[in-house]
């Protein structure tokens, strides 16, 4: 065998330059690559195959440049690293999850009080198979009814990874504090935007045997310091993020390779957001379960054509699930202006009983919580204060027989387990007014000796924004069927399915299958974007801000997301985050659009 020949580096110019009179000229070679680039693009449209070729190589570059830049600078020794967080990894088994994550809930759960029985339904989700559709309503156990589906995936196939994606970082949070955090440290990963922040008091109480472990990962090492997780609780964004040449979750991409995942609450994904998980799961051959209280009847649809299998097809079969779904669980009225609802808000509080009001925009919520001296909970908070009002509600709304008003905006509607006995709204979308009538009279249940009717008041609001006339579809005609009356989950979930919107969803574009040759990190956003805040620092945090940053401490909790207007750049902080007058801000209420003074 002969040997190879010798590479002479004296063939290469010693300059290299896009300018014509300094060393050797890159500019006719690079205009000549972009020039075949461009047919070869337009040939990989007829060729799939090809197509899906070259998105793997490119991935594969992306990664081994990102392996051997960051490896070495941390003294890993690359293939041994590579090979011993990707093979050497032992595999995940259906017995593992029972015995490391749902009986440790199941007993958390006993230890508060409630007797825990798995229903027909939780126990059917063993038999589902490798790509389906959960459609229950809200306190159905579906969460639990999940991990029992990733359980009898990995006693079928034991793969190296589970994956648990939800929509917002309060449910990831909130997913992995009931769950994922009783499985080993090591295995264990809460993965979002501020993540790091979160899992630093997570669990406070020295009694809480969670409070002892470390959850943290080697941050020098960035997204390659997952690689060695088994268990996530993650936002969607980071991990299908890659769709759109996100470079953080294109490193992410081997944890995939290998895993079962589950997309939590996706009726609450927009257009384009709902078009990444389409294609994905079209394109990638992984186990995956979908799962939302609620869902119009074009989205199930879509779902089911690419292969996902409802469950249940009809929750009669099911006679638990039948009977939350079909209990009538709320009276509801249109109201004509939110004063109608003062009177009752303050009876319900007369009487002991809880209150949430829901509407769609900062200021107005502000305006509200003053008026009315309830709770103001929106996310123009720093993330220390809005922790500190996310505990205080959830502590009022928890305690028995104290009365509480909590006025809060859309991050009600996924992120909070609260059960309010009023619940007074702003029109929204019908998906978005289901969710949030599931704050109210949530935990009751058929049989229970003092069942009653959770209140809910609809009005419309001032302005419907940020919402859009298609989003709204059908509104009127399901607010008509529903007025004065007593309903239940399962009759809402039909009135979704005749009133929802239903014009169809076109395919968005996703960089990572159809940009060819190229690839442009964040291209195109994941979601659709009509948020008009940028992340900020308050003038009179600045040093403490720049303190923690030059010790390499978290900062998240200094940064409130701030309307663009009234940000400005600081040569302190420099490019990011901005700059935000704190005149503007309180911490009972957040940033609003008038000084505290004029407030």
């Amino acid at each position: 065998m002969s040997s190879p020949p010798e590479l002479s580096l004296e063939c290469f110019p010693e300059i290299w330059s896009f300018e014509s009179n300094i060393g050797f000229n890159l500019r006719p070679v690079a205009d000549n690559l972009c020039k075949c680039m461009r047919g070869w693009k337009r040939e990989l449209k007829r060729n799939d195959e090809e197509r899906q070729l070259l998105a793997a190589v490119r991935a594969s570059v992306i990664l081994a440049d990102a392996a051997g830049s960051g490896l070495p600078r941390e003294g890993k020794p690359v293939t041994e690293w590579i090979y011993s967080v990707m093979h050497d990894i032992p595999l995940l088994y259906g017995g593992t999850i029972k015995d490391k994550i749902i009986e440790p809930r199941i007993s958390e759960i006993q230890r508060k009080g409630t007797v825990y029985r798995p229903t027909d339904f939780q126990e059917a989700c063993d038999s589902l198979p490798g790509r389906s559709l959960l459609l229950a309503p809200c306190g159905s156990g579906k969460t639990l009814a999940a991990w029992r589906w990733i359980a009898a995936q990995l006693t079928v196939s034991p793969r190296r990874r589970v994956i648990f994606l939800y929509p917002t970082r309060a449910t990831a949070t909130e997913g992995f504090r009931d769950y994922i955090s009783w499985a080993p440290e090591a295995d264990a990963a809460l993965m979002h935007g501020t993540s790091d922040y979160e899992l630093k008091s997570l669990f406070e109480n020295p009694l809480d045997k969670r409070s002892q472990k470390d959850f943290s990962t080697e941050d020098r090492l960035f997204a390659l310091g997952y690689w060695g997780k088994r268990i996530f609780s993650a936002t969607v964004d980071q991990f299908l993020g890659f769709m759109q040449h996100d470079y953080r979750s294109i490193c992410l991409m081997p944890l995939l390779a290998d895993s079962v995942i589950v997309f939590d609450e996706v009726h609450s994904y927009d257009k384009t957001l709902f078009s990444a998980l389409k294609r994905f799961l079209e394109k990638f051959d992984i186990p995956a379960l979908c799962m939302t209280a609620s869902l119009t009847e074009r989205r199930r649809h879509d779902l089911e054509n690419i292969g996902l299998r409802t469950f249940p097809q009809a929750a009669e079969r099911f006679s638990d699930l039948e009977a939350i779904a079909s209990m009538k669980r709320y009276h509801v009225c249109r109201i004509g202006k939110p004063e109608e609802a003062e009177q009752q808000a303050q009876q319900t509080l007369s009487d002991g009983g809880k209150v949430l009001w829901v509407v769609n925009s900062v200021e107005r919520c502000q305006g509200l919580a003053q008026k009315l001296n309830g709770l103001c909970y929106h996310s123009r908070f720093k993330l220390d204060d809005r922790k500190q009002r996310h505990h205080e509600l959830m502590s009022r709304f928890q305690e028995p027989g104290s009365s509480v008003l909590a006025v809060t905006t859309q991050v009600c509607e996924m992120s909070l387990d609260i059960d309010a006995s009023l619940l007074i709204t702003e029109d929204a979308p019908i998906p978005c007014l289901i969710q949030r009538m599931g704050r109210c009279n949530r935990h009751t249940r058929p049989g229970d000796t003092s069942r009653h009717l959770g209140e809910v008041l609809i009005y419309q609001p001032e302005s419907f924004l940020p919402y859009h006339n298609e989003e709204l579809s059908g509104l009127s005609q399901f607010l008509d069927v529903v007025h004065g009356r007593e309903v239940s989950q399962k009759e809402l979930q039909e009135l979704l399915e005749q009133f929802g919107a239903d014009t169809p969803e076109w395919q968005q574009y996703a960089a990572f299958l159809e940009s060819g040759p190229w690839a442009i990190a964040h291209e195109n956003p994941l979601r659709d974007s009509n948020d008009f805040t940028e992340p900020a620092v308050l003038d009179t945090d600045i040093l403490k801000f720049l303190e923690l940053r030059q010790n390499h401490q978290p900062t998240d909790g200094f940064i409130v997301p701030v309307p663009r207007r009234f940000t400005q750049y600081d040569s302190w902080l420099g490019r990011y985050p901005r700059m935000a007058p704190a005149s503007h801000y309180d911490e009972k209420y957040g940033f609003g659009e008038q000084t505290k003074e004029d407030a």
